[in-house]
């Protein structure tokens, strides 16, 4: 007479599909967390100068652990217009530096206000701290300009103008865009870029951004687009002992 199966033998039998899937589920959850916690090293392979862009939006920020992580680099938000001026721009400023990172701040450009008005707000919001980067001016569309864009001349005109302030103070310019804008408003060849919505460019451009910064899905990955001798060449802001007030790009 034929001994009966245990009854273990019976249920797994009967639900071995459901075990193998349980199996495989394991298995991808391992893989994607060991994506997401393992080491990242942003500071070796093509694109070794890496950081990010901060604003008030994005509450502390721990530098120390964003150096830790490969950043190399960080612009801080400062101002937008001829009044808006983010809450925490001094605060991160100050922490961004003592991480001893090289540091940028970042202007959101208006096409309602004048480049005058925009400069003394900025000029007030850093307050005398300009990092050792050149600034970033932002243009993007906003409002009805999306639906309505101003022509090339007008952009041109307040671009040109903010640069020839930013020189009268000693400071250099890139525009942050997108490769559209830059393409619509001609900016190739004119102005230092950094794209916003590239992982990938021309050595003309000089930043791009490719996604998110590893372990924070907050902050974007800005890169810069060379390797540390161009970013030498370029910046003359070295990355081990860096100048953290005196430099002047």
């Amino acid at each position: 007479m034929r001994r009966p199966d245990a009854i273990y033998t019976n249920t797994f039998r009967r639900h071995w599909v459901w075990w193998l899937l349980l199996l495989v589920a394991v298995i991808i959850a391992g893989v994607l967390a060991w994506r997401y916690f393992a080491p990242v090293d942003l500071t070796r392979g093509e694109y070794p100068v890496n950081g990010t862009l901060v604003s008030q939006e994005d509450g502390t920020i721990d530098f120390p652990s964003l150096k830790k992580a490969g950043a190399r680099f960080a612009y801080i938000h400062a101002a937008q217009g001829a009044s808006y001026q983010d809450d925490r721009v001094g605060e991160n400023l100050a922490s961004a530096q003592g991480a001893q990172l090289a540091v940028g701040v970042e202007h959101a450009l208006s096409f309602d206000t004048t480049p005058a008005a925009q400069m003394a707000n900025l000029t007030k919001a850093v307050a005398g701290n300009w990092g050792n980067l050149p600034v970033a001016v932002t243009l993007s569309l906003y409002g009805t300009y999306e639906s309505t864009p101003p022509d090339r001349a007008r952009v041109t005109a307040l671009l040109n103008s903010m640069q020839s302030l930013l020189q009268k103070n000693g400071r250099s310019m890139i525009v942050r865009t997108t490769t559209e804008l830059a393409d619509r408003y001609a900016l190739t060849g004119h102005y230092a870029l950094w794209y916003s919505d590239a992982q990938t460019a021309a050595k003309t451009v000089l930043f791009v951004q490719r996604g998110k910064f590893p372990h924070n899905t907050a902050l974007p990955l800005v890169t810069f687009n060379g390797d540390r001798t161009r970013w030498q060449q370029q910046f003359h802001v070295t990355l081990t002992a860096l100048a953290l007030a005196g430099a002047r790009p």
